[in-house]
């Protein structure tokens, strides 16, 4: 398996990142930080680092990101990855059926997709997939109020033999196969994101860790691990931490990688005296450890990876120390959130009793400088 992978995309920088076009008529799409979904009740944190992708349902648009480099030949096989959540309160009046990600071939034609179900009975949500443009049969039932590893394996197959096959796993479960069937024409793109929704489907999703490649790549067996490779810019963790050790992996051919942590939950890079530490490589394959660790951050920990993409590298290897755990931030967005509702009511409590006294104390004032 490549380093990094042929795409990959974790929304570290609050925007659609390396995904080419983004469609999104009523502005319903967007990339929110840790602290604006933590105030929201029932709602996730990323499943990793500060930022995802959200999608807040509510009308026929469509709110997608396009890629180009999300392409498959024919006979070739190819997998796609990423995280979902459904928000407790997603719900419709009318039964409603969705794609939320589509393999499309030349003039966007839709040769496959992966679809969401709900039933306005019930308000169950089921994924499933599908050799066209919306599924119809196969779906398994997929829960709100967590986070879901989706994959998905296509073999693309545009002669006649029909020897297409398409799975979809979740949660490392494989739930559904799709075989025997043909592609028009070879898959150029793909677009992720929600489709030809009803405008009564509401409520939230999120998406997150999104990788295309041409091998299974595997979900993360530990959310919150204590060493993380990275093969990509991102925010390592939030809030107040320690980094034990951080070591560079170069590229098989490329000099001059770099790695820098930044003291940030914002992934701003442009001020230098938030790096707490910053390795470059000299030759190629080298392995880079610095002196002085370990280091503390109190915002964050945001690893930025600069090089040339190749194989062996650059990545980034590193060991965490004790860090601010993302419950905990959550449950302070949440505690903050009901101190400022308490100071409300006090307010109100207060006005509404200085409203009631407030003729008294006028006829008083009145009285006292009639007798002056």
């Amino acid at each position: 398996m490549a380093y990094p992978f042929i795409f990959e995309e974790n929304f570290e920088l609050g925007t659609k990142g390396d995904f080419g076009t983004e469609a999104d008529t009523g502005s319903l799409l967007d990339f929110p930080h840790y602290s604006a979904l933590a105030a929201i009740p029932g709602m996730a944190l990323p499943f990793r680092g500060a930022y995802c992708m959200r999608i807040d349902c509510g009308d026929t648009n469509d709110h997608t990101l396009f890629e180009e480099d999300l392409n498959i030949a024919d006979t070739a096989t190819a997998w796609v990855r990423f995280y979902l959540y459904i928000h407790p309160d997603f719900a419709a009046t009318a039964d409603d059926i969705f794609n939320i990600f589509e393999w499309q071939s030349t003039s966007n034609v839709v040769e496959a997709c992966i679809s969401l179900q709900i039933t306005a009975a019930t308000d169950l949500v089921d994924i499933g997939i599908a050799d066209g443009t919306e599924v119809s049969s196969g779906f398994t039932n997929i829960s709100k109020g967590v986070w879901h590893l989706v994959e998905a394996l296509f073999t693309v197959d545009v002669a006649a033999g029909s020897d297409g096959v398409l799975t979809l796993h979740v949660d490392t479960t494989q739930f559904q196969t799709v075989t025997g069937h043909n592609q028009s024409l070879a898959i150029t793109h793909g677009v992720l994101g929600t489709q030809n929704t009803e405008s009564t489907t509401t409520g939230v999703l999120l998406f997150d860790q999104f990788v295309f490649d041409d091998l299974q790549v595997y979900g993360f067996q530990r959310r919150f691990p204590e060493t993380i490779l990275c093969t990509k810019s991102q925010h390592i963790f939030v809030g107040n931490g320690r980094i034990n050790n951080v070591t560079l992996l170069s590229g098989d051919t490329t000099v001059d990688n770099q790695v820098k942590i930044y003291d940030t939950d914002t992934a701003d890079t442009n001020d230098a005296s938030h790096i707490v530490a910053e390795l470059r490589n000299t030759a190629v394959k080298e392995i880079v450890d610095p002196a002085g660790m370990p280091v503390r951050v109190t915002r964050g920990a945001y690893v930025q990876i600069i090089g040339t993409p190749e194989d062996g590298g650059p990545r980034a290897l590193i060991q965490i120390g004790a860090a601010q755990a993302p419950q905990a931030l959550n449950f302070i967005f949440q505690a903050d959130m009901f101190v400022v509702k308490i100071i409300n009511l006090a307010v109100q409590v207060v006005l509404s009793h200085v409203s009631s006294v407030m003729p008294l104390f006028c006829l008083c004032l009145l009285i006292w400088w009639l007798v002056h």
